[in-house]
C-alpha cells in the first residue's frame, strides 16, 4: 500500500465530509444560478406585456381623437355623423386610453394566516317529508301469449283404502199419498239399545183423508169436509 493510499484510509471521513460540502455548494449556486434566470426572464416578459399595452392606450387614444375629427367635419358639413361618439361606443374609454397602462405586477410571497373566525352555526336539521302520492298507474293488458305445449299422459293413481262402515241414521220422515186421496206421513225412529249390525226402527205412520164432497145429513144443510186422522206405530228391523 502507498503512502497515498494509507493517507486516504486514515483521514477518509475528512475527506468525505469535504466532497459533500463541495457538492452541496454546486447544487446550491445552480438553482440560486436558476432562479435568477428565471427572475429575469419574468422581468422581460413584464416588460415587454406593459410596452404593448402602453401601444395598445396610444393606438385608442389616437383612433378615439380621429373619430372625434371626423364627426367635428360632419356635422360641420350639416349632417349626421354615422359613428358615434367614442366615449357612446366604448364603456370607460378614459380607462382604456390611459397610458402608461396600469398592468399588476408579480406576485409577492405568501402573507401570514390571519385569525380564526368564530364558529359557525349548526345547519338547522330538515326532515325530508313524503310527498302527495301520485295518481294511479294505467292498465295495461299486453297481447295473449302463445300456447303452451300439450299435456302429458299422467301415470295412473293408487288405490285408495277401504274406508270404516258408517253408523245406521238415527231416523227419518217422508209423505206420500196413495191413488184414494189419503196423504200418509211416516216418521222413523230408531228403537232404543238395537245394536248398529242390526238396527230396529219405530214408525208411526199418520194418514188423512178428505173425503169427496156431497149431501149430508145436518140440520144446516151446508156441505161439510170431514177429516180424520188414523195413527199406525210399526216396527221395522
Amino acid at each position: 500500500m502507498t503512502r497515498a493510499e494509507r493517507t486516504i484510509v486514515q483521514h477518509w471521513r475528512g475527506i468525505a465530509v469535504v466532497c459533500a460540502i463541495v457538492a452541496l455548494f454546486g447544487i446550491s449556486w445552480a438553482t440560486w444560478h436558476r432562479i435568477d434566470a428565471d427572475q429575469a426572464a419574468a422581468d422581460s416578459r413584464y416588460a415587454a406585456a406593459a410596452s404593448e399595452a402602453d401601444k395598445r392606450g396610444n393606438a385608442v387614444s389616437t383612433l378615439a381623437g380621429d373619430v372625434r375629427a371626423l364627426r367635428a367635419q360632419v356635422q360641420a358639413a350639416g349632417k349626421k355623423p354615422v359613428a358615434p361618439d367614442p366615449a357612446k361606443a366604448v364603456d370607460d374609454l378614459s380607462k382604456r386610453a390611459e397610458v402608461p397602462v396600469p398592468i399588476p405586477g408579480p406576485s409577492g410571497a405568501p402573507g401570514s394566516r390571519g385569525p380564526s373566525g368564530p364558529p359557525g352555526k349548526a345547519a338547522p336539521t330538515i326532515t325530508p317529508s313524503a310527498g302527495p302520492s301520485g295518481p294511479p298507474g294505467a292498465t295495461v293488458t299486453g297481447p295473449p301469449g302463445p300456447p303452451g305445449a300439450a299435456g302429458q299422459d299422467g301415470q295412473d293413481g293408487k288405490d285408495g283404502t277401504d274406508g270404516t262402515n258408517g253408523s245406521p241414521p238415527s231416523g227419518w220422515s217422508y209423505s206420500w199419498t196413495d191413488g184414494t186421496g189419503v196423504t200418509h206421513n211416516v216418521t222413523c225412529t230408531r228403537t232404543t239399545d238395537s245394536p248398529d249390525d242390526a238396527p230396529r226402527y219405530d214408525c208411526t205412520d199418520t194418514s188423512t183423508e178428505t173425503p169427496p164432497p156431497g149431501n149430508s145429513g145436518s140440520s144446516q144443510g151446508a156441505g161439510l169436509v170431514a177429516l180424520w186422522g188414523v195413527t199406525q206405530r210399526r216396527t221395522y228391523a
